[in-house]
């Protein structure tokens, strides 16, 4: 999971074109994963999953604005 965060930082711009992709893949290891769980997961990687998830959708949203 660090290593997937890591990426989607690293390439921030190429992630544009697979949004909902991204946002899809996020959600479901948010639901999936217990080292994601709130109250069993590490606290920093949780936090981390939610601001990238948080990201990505606004990265949606103002697209679907945009157009």
């Amino acid at each position: 999971m660090r290593a997937l965060l890591g990426l989607m930082r690293e390439n921030g711009a190429g992630l544009q074109g697979n949004l909902a992709n991204w946002q899809d893949l996020l959600q479901r290891a948010t639901s999936s994963l217990k080292i994601l769980d709130p109250e069993l997961g590490k606290q920093e990687l949780v936090q981390a999953v939610a601001a990238e998830l948080a990201k990505v959708t606004a990265f949606m949203t103002e697209n679907s604005q945009r157009q």
